[in-house]
């Protein structure tokens, strides 16, 4: 069994680096490394099995390649990005993010998060999940959303994007964008991420 890894990072030494910790691991090959500016498609192109990236270099992948693909992405977060990790956390799974990393993760985690993360299993630190939870406690209550509200609401913790959510629906996506505010401030929250948590029945409220 060979794991085929990519290495992305904003700093190509970074890259380097991580390339160093894990070459002479048994079962893993190091397929490349890229920075910033290089199309992810040409990097699935090389077939890798698992992709690791830093948050800054995987804001800037596109999201269409990852929807049909089987490569699996563990993120490397840092304390400037890990408040933004947390909030985001179902949003970066439902676009093939299998294990976040925090800041102070060491090799033997890296090398870890890499076996699990291919055995097919998510890798998230308890801390990650403990500090979302308690920031999103206010969240468990009842809300009654339209029918439509509802329906939106789904296709956004399914991974769709106001564009296609407009089409799948056959409306203009400044509508999209407007059932958006109205759903977010009956629930309650402010983002996407806060919206799957609540819908996705984490606390007992639900819609």
């Amino acid at each position: 069994m060979t794991i085929n890894i990519a290495i992305g990072c904003h700093s190509y030494l970074l890259g380097e680096g991580i390339k160093k910790l894990l070459k002479n691991e048994d079962g893993i090959n190091i397929i490349g490394i890229f920075d910033e500016g290089i199309d992810v498609r040409e990097i699935l192109k090389l077939n890798p099995d698992i992709i690791i990236a830093d948050y800054k270099i995987f804001r800037s992948f596109p999201e269409d390649p990852f929807r049909e693909e089987q490569v699996k992405i563990i993120l490397i977060s840092d304390r400037a990005w890990i408040s933004e990790v947390e909030r985001q956390m179902p949003e970066l799974i439902l676009r093939g993010v299998s294990g976040i990393l925090p800041p102070e993760a060491d090799s033997d985690i890296l090398k870890k998060s890499v076996k699990v993360v291919y055995a097919g299993e998510l890798w998230i630190d308890g801390k990650i999940i403990k500090h979302m939870l308690y920031n999103m406690k206010n969240l468990e209550k009842k809300i009654d959303l339209t029918k439509k509200e509802k329906e939106i609401a789904n296709l956004i913790c399914n991974g769709y994007r106001n564009k296609e959510i407009a089409q799948r629906l056959d409306i203009c996506e400044q509508t999209v964008k407007s059932h958006c505010n109205r759903i977010y401030k009956k629930i309650g929250v402010s983002d996407r991420l806060q919206l799957a948590l609540y819908t996705h029945k984490i606390w007992p409220g639900h819609i």
